[in-house]
């Protein structure tokens, strides 16, 4: 008898080990659809019916003529295999959305505002199903 409550024992520790680093795992991992509020996190996946996207981070681009600097956040977009990195930026101070094409599709990211949800919290993007560009 004394074996068995050994073996429950560290069944047990087991089970209180692994299940808060599953749960940590689906946690990080969230459901989005099109066209809706969805907030991210640097290492969050979001997954959209057609692929995912990850907040990497933001990088700071001087050039020659704009020595201050452009601000730059950077997502991973990917589908099965295909990977490719999207960034987005108000530039010189327009805020509109960055086109981006994956999987042989159109979408449109959109952060601080959207032009048909209105203004987006610093830590909010929208994604929308676009028409190719013609």
């Amino acid at each position: 008898m004394r074996n068995n409550s050994a073996l429950i024992f560290l069944f047990s520790g087991l089970l209180a080990f692994a299940g808060p680093i599953s749960c940590g795992q689906a946690a990080s991992e969230q459901k989005a659809s099109y066209g809706t509020r969805v907030k991210y996190r640097a290492g969050q996946k979001i997954e959209f019916p057609d692929f995912a996207v990850e907040y990497v981070g933001e990088r700071r681009k001087s050039l020659p003529v704009y020595p201050r600097g452009f601000l730059y956040y950077d997502f991973k977009v990917s589908k099965g295999p295909a990977e490719k990195m999207v960034s987005w930026s108000t530039g010189t101070g327009v805020i509109d959305p960055t086109d981006f094409e994956i999987g042989g599709k159109h979408y449109q990211l959109e952060l601080r505002h959207s032009d048909k949800l209105g203004k987006l919290n610093d830590n909010e993007l929208v994604i929308w199903q676009a028409k190719p560009p013609s």
